[in-house]
């Protein structure tokens, strides 16, 4: 969701926080990509407010767990996806796309 949002709007960096500072050529307006600026676009907030919720209400939500580890994964956030992959495999240990999430998240921060 998170690459999504991104590619979607045009935009660069982090769908979780400011991705350039001002010397950057982003922040300039520079190349076809510009900046995202006080954070993640409302369609993004809303995605993860929504998940949030979700697993407040039903902490054992593997589907849920899984989203919102992918979207930590999607914007580069490895270390913060992986705790929510673990609880997603707690919760069903044959969800494959929290398998897969973990094994990709791992496989990034040894990078």
């Amino acid at each position: 969701m998170a690459y999504l949002v991104a590619v979607g709007f045009g935009v660069s960096g982090s769908v979780f926080g400011k991705a350039v500072t001002a010397a950057s050529p982003a922040a300039q307006g520079q190349g076809s990509q510009q900046a995202v600026e006080g954070g993640p676009p409302a369609p993004v907030v809303a995605q993860l407010e929504s998940l949030r919720a979700r697993i407040a209400r039903h902490p054992n939500d593997d589907v849920a767990l899984t989203q919102l580890g992918d979207m930590y994964l999607a914007a580069n956030r490895f270390a913060q996806a992986i705790p929510f992959y673990r609880r997603a495999l707690r919760a069903n240990p044959h969800n494959v796309a929290a398998q897969t999430g973990l094994a990709q998240a791992r496989d990034a921060l040894r990078q």
